[in-house]
């Protein structure tokens, strides 16, 4: 189970974690739209801000996760990465280190099958993404990513292992990224459309929909209701991030050192001298 200490470090493409922590869903973006601040308080929600570079915020999970137990601390961090971040430096440091100090520290890996537009096979000649934990001492599984259950009792047992002290554990979650990985992404280049078609009948939220309508605990209205209030949530992002007001881009270079470096000064009238250039 989770202790209210646990924490998460998410990549930049989920908020999720933060949402389900009771974090603002406007706040969780607050970063990716360009403010200078996170948009919530890490400490507080124990949830990481969104780390955009691949598989640097994966060091900082492990970071947490070692001196909370140096502090006989109860806690567990779920770090939450892709598979293109496990072919990082970053990925292979934060492994070593937490299999050696048995930091109590989750590693979950959605593999989707495309970094970018780059193949999994490209990306590692190992069996699964799963096997990487072997040269580590880190137990590795696989699970469908794309069943909810099997998912989450994947991830309870390997929480419960690292919170007993067992150590870390790399659980390789086998999905598929079903759009393209931005809109300027032009999927159709590196990918046949024949692929993608039998991942769409295995839509977790649709598996699970079925799931809960089998069991009698939703129906018609109520499966209608959870949509309504999700397009009440999108609407409600939208015009949040929408409405916060422009930021400054001094405030950039405002809280990076107490006292300015002549190099973050000579950095910031550059930006300065390039704003007004644009202006003119």
């Amino acid at each position: 189970g989770r202790a209210a200490g646990d924490g998460r470090s998410p990549t930049s493409r989920a908020p999720a974690p933060g949402v389900a922590r009771g974090v603002d869903p406007v706040q969780t973006l607050t970063l990716l739209k360009g403010d200078w601040h996170n948009g919530y308080d890490p400490s507080e929600t124990r949830v990481a801000p969104l780390a955009t570079p691949l598989a640097t915020h994966l060091l900082h999970a492990v970071g947490v996760a070692h001196a909370a137990r140096l502090r006989g601390e109860d806690t567990v961090v779920m770090a939450i990465c892709g598979d293109g971040a496990t072919s990082e430096g970053d990925f292979h440091e934060a492994l070593n280190f937490a299999a050696v100090f048995r930091a109590p520290v989750v590693f979950l890996v959605q593999n989707n099958g495309y970094a970018i537009s780059v193949p999994l096979d490209r990306q590692t000649a190992a069996p699964s993404l799963a096997h990487k934990g072997i040269g580590y001492g880190v137990p590795g599984e696989r699970v469908d990513g794309n069943d909810v259950a099997a998912l989450l009792s994947v991830l309870g047992a390997a929480v419960a292992g690292a919170r007993a002290g067992e150590g870390p554990r790399l659980i390789e979650a086998h999905t598929y990224r079903v759009q393209a990985h931005t809109n300027a992404d032009d999927a159709g280049r590196y990918r046949a459309a024949d692929e993608v078609t039998p991942w769409l009948a295995r839509d977790p939220i649709t598996r699970m929909e079925t799931y809960l309508r089998g069991r009698g605990l939703i129906d018609d209205d109520k499966a209608a209701g959870y949509a309504a209030a999700a397009d009440r949530m999108a609407e409600r992002m939208r015009a949040g991030l929408n409405a916060d007001t422009p930021a400054d881009y001094r405030d950039l270079f405002a809280h990076v050192y107490a006292e300015p470096t002549p190099q973050l000064r000579e950095q910031q009238a550059l930006v300065a001298d390039e704003l007004a250039r644009e202006v003119r």
